[in-house]
């Protein structure tokens, strides 16, 4: 018990160190303005459906329940490959936001359901940069490139939650084609240096 109570507290500063990067994203996303609009013609093909908000914002949840499933169950090697992973990701990413900024241009919500009113909450909160790389596309495809290997019977699974919170990227407005290929270019870089420094052994033992 004594062991395991040691092993959890250790990881416990990696997990927040993370939960820190990731908080980084909202100052970021309030202070950065202007840059380019990463639209082809394409996008115009793109419906807008305020119902994908649902998705969109469970990603959110789903994240957080994936963070502490590698947290309590996920061996070693993989947790700290997870780690360097994420935190090269959303460094990298927050540079290309700073020095190449992008923002969406937003279709005007029209209506009074409840979905209306949960995309137009999305919209007052979230500012329309920080577009590209779509940030929603990189940590989903990052988990699902782990939980892939970790987690293979329930491949079918984390295909259906990647393509389903992709989709919602788009069908929300929030993001132009280019930002979630985007994203997933930057997950699978992010996955391949995660690993290979792991590798070399450049981490203590967690």
């Amino acid at each position: 018990m004594k062991n395991l109570t040691s092993f959890l507290d250790h990881r416990i500063s990696y997990f927040a160190f993370l939960i820190g990067l990731h908080a980084i994203y909202f100052p970021l996303n309030r202070t950065i303005q202007g840059g380019w609009v990463l639209a082809v013609s394409w996008d115009a093909l793109i419906p807008f459906w305020p119902m994908w908000a649902i998705p969109y914002l469970a990603s959110l949840l789903w994240w957080l329940g994936s963070y502490i499933w590698a947290y309590l169950k996920m061996d070693t090697t993989r947790f700290r490959a997870l780690i360097i992973s994420m935190a090269f990701t959303l460094v990298t990413s927050y540079l290309v936001y700073i020095v190449f900024p992008t923002y969406v241009e937003r279709p005007n919500v029209v209506g009074t359901g409840w979905q209306h009113e949960l995309i137009r909450n999305i919209f007052e909160n979230d500012r329309v940069n920080n577009a590209f790389p779509s940030g929603h596309t990189y940590t989903t495809m990052l988990i699902v490139f782990f939980w892939w290997q970790w987690q293979p019977k329930y491949r079918w699974l984390w295909l259906a939650i990647a393509i389903i919170i992709i989709l919602s990227t788009l069908f929300t407005g929030q993001h132009n084609l280019l930002d979630p290929l985007g994203g997933i270019a930057w997950a699978w870089f992010g996955y391949l240096f995660g690993n290979w420094w792991t590798q070399k052994g450049r981490l203590r033992d967690i």
